[in-house]
């Protein structure tokens, strides 16, 4: 198996199929285009991450917290556990935690719980973070209807821009100056939903724009994202490249490594669908948080992309950009 997210049909065979027992307080638990779990009025979602660079460590971070944003959750704690190497030293162990400390002290999060071990079996640093937060309102993916707005937020490929600026630098620098590949790399700054959650909880108090579904955007990129939004409500789509808002400096960047952004992981981003697009995307920009609507749902299963007069239908990921740059996996295109 590839590295990174499962492949649907063996997420579906492997994990779901394998779960025997469903408790009837459970409103909202995994599956596709589902990524957290809700029961009374609380929301979880955990994220693991193996990483061999300082800060990766936030990706499990972010995704878990994101993921609890999406499930309609305002997180307020998380358990972390680290695992590390054998003979990893304490530093490595210090450093991790505070990179994990400061940004949950910026988002006001509680690391509540945790545990810390060297293990034989691990190569590499490995972080699991478990959100937990408060249910502030339900997703409904089962009602969207035909003619509903996709909303996205912030930019496309911005987790996975960022990593290749940061850790493809000497290469980029062969081309680009120093200044634009380094503006690339902040982008890792973007990579969380805690600024969509403040616009949200606005939305709910003033009663504005409804909220039906919500995923975050992050492994398979973009493409994977819409694609698994709408196979949770049993939607389709045709919506035109160009609507997607995306940084130059992302696009430079792929187009160095020769891969899709669309299809690279966007962590930070988020998609919903509501009854009333204009107004949430007005709403997010008084809050500082660029959003656009891409496209409406239509009944028909049909789910596109089109680039000029040419037509892509999306399949659900089947990998990412960013591994095939940094792990030689290539992404079926």
């Amino acid at each position: 198996m590839r590295t990174g997210k499962l492949p649907e049909h063996t997420f579906k065979r492997s994990v779901i199929n394998a779960i025997r027992y469903r408790n009837e307080e459970v409103s909202f638990r995994p599956a596709v285009g589902h990524d957290g779990a809700v029961f009374g009025d609380m929301v979880t979602a955990m994220a693991t991450t193996a990483f061999y660079y300082t800060g990766h460590e936030l990706y499990a971070y972010n995704n878990a917290i994101n993921n609890v944003i999406a499930a309609g959750g305002e997180p307020f704690a998380a358990s972390v556990s680290i695992m590390l190497p054998e003979h990893s030293e304490e530093a490595l162990l210090r450093s991790i935690m505070d990179c994990l400390a400061k940004r949950a002290l910026a988002d006001e999060i509680d690391i509540v719980a945790g545990d810390t071990g060297l293990v034989p079996t691990v190569s590499k640093p490995t972080v699991v973070v478990t959100a937990f937060g408060r249910r502030i309102f339900d997703n409904r993916h089962k009602k969207v209807t035909q003619g509903m707005d996709i909303v996205m937020t912030k930019w496309t490929g911005l987790y996975g821009g960022a990593i290749l600026a940061k850790e493809k630098k000497e290469e980029l620098l062969t081309r680009y100056n120093e200044t634009y590949i380094d503006k690339a790399a902040a982008y890792m700054e973007d990579t969380s939903l805690i600024s969509e959650l403040s616009a949200l909880k606005d939305m709910i108090n003033d009663k504005g724009p409804t909220v039906y579904a919500m995923h975050d955007v992050s492994f398979g990129g973009v493409f994977g994202a819409l694609w698994q939004i709408l196979e949770s409500c049993n939607m389709g789509t045709v919506i035109q490249v160009k609507r997607f808002p995306i940084k130059q400096e992302i696009v430079e960047v792929c187009e160095f490594f020769n891969i899709n952004p669309y299809m690279m992981n966007g962590q930070g981003s988020l998609l919903i669908i509501t009854d009333d697009g204009e107004s949430f995307v007005k709403i997010m920009h008084e809050h500082g948080v660029n959003a656009v609507v891409l496209g409406q749902t239509i009944k028909d299963k049909k789910r596109v992309v089109t680039i000029g007069d040419e037509e892509r239908f999306l399949v659900s990921p089947k990998g990412d950009m960013l591994n095939q740059v940094m792990y030689g996996q290539k992404v079926p295109v």
